[in-house]
């Protein structure tokens, strides 16, 4: 069986879980050891090969990796220029990496990171996408997740919260910008271009001050069901809870 588990999400931390009978694949790990083995406390990898993916260089999404790694024994991978900023040893990927059953296919996007990526995983016939951390979703992008049977996309904001919220106007206009983060209206109409009737959607990495899981899931189901959109099942990831389990 293929599994996937994202355990946070969020400003605070992400990380996600995807697992087989072999090979366990942590995307990010931006999460304390003990947040870790608390979340994974009632599942048994201890005979798993282990490899943390790293997307970029932020602390929310790299704080732990090295603590978790040398305590669950796991190798690291990620960008060059990612390695070098974090001053982490690990694998430099570049293109496709085959781990076991296996392929994690990184795919560079657009945020204000040394060099971030997203990253695809497949196993089998199963696709899987975690896509967060990016001010805009390019075409090549949109090809790579297309048909997706998970995908875990960023929908990070609703506009008018951010306008009209505390922020100062240099963070807004970070966040905005093409280097910044997805806003519900940009994730939606990603989901509309790439989703399948096969794709359990996951929306993820929410701005605590400048969204709601409910603003959020009802702008895509809007979005999605006015334009006749077809999916099987949506939901909203959380900082503290991250998302459900899916097995494949």
């Amino acid at each position: 069986m293929i599994n996937f588990l994202m355990i946070a999400s969020g400003s605070k931390g992400n990380s996600t879980l995807i697992w087989d009978e072999d090979d366990l694949i942590i995307i990010d790990a931006g999460i304390s050891l003990r947040k870790f083995r608390t979340k994974t406390a009632s599942f048994n990898f201890d005979d798993l090969e282990k490899s943390i993916f790293i997307s970029h260089e932020h602390s929310d999404h790299a704080s732990g990796a090295k603590t978790i790694s040398k305590n669950i024994g796991a190798d690291i991978y990620s960008r060059p220029g990612t390695l070098e900023r974090l001053n982490i040893s690990g694998f430099k990927i570049n293109d496709e990496t085959a781990i076991g059953n296996f392929s994690v296919i990184p795919v560079s996007v657009s945020h204000d990171a040394i060099d971030p990526v997203v990253y695809i995983i497949k196993n089998r016939n199963i696709k899987m996408a975690v896509v967060s951390d990016l001010g805009r979703v390019s075409d090549d992008l949109l090809y790579c997740i297309k048909n997706s049977d998970i995908l875990a996309l960023e929908s990070n904001y609703d506009y008018n919260m951010l306008i009209n919220g505390k922020y100062s106007e240099p963070l807004k206009r970070r966040i905005l910008s093409e280097y910044g983060h997805l806003s519900n209206e940009q994730s939606a109409d990603a989901l509309f271009e790439s989703a399948s009737e096969n794709t359990h959607i996951i929306l993820t990495h929410l701005s605590e001050n400048n969204n709601t899981p409910d603003i959020a899931l009802s702008y895509a189901k809007s979005y999605l069901g006015n334009r006749g959109k077809k999916y099987r099942t949506i939901e909203c990831a959380s900082q503290e809870n991250g998302s459900s389990i899916y097995t494949f």
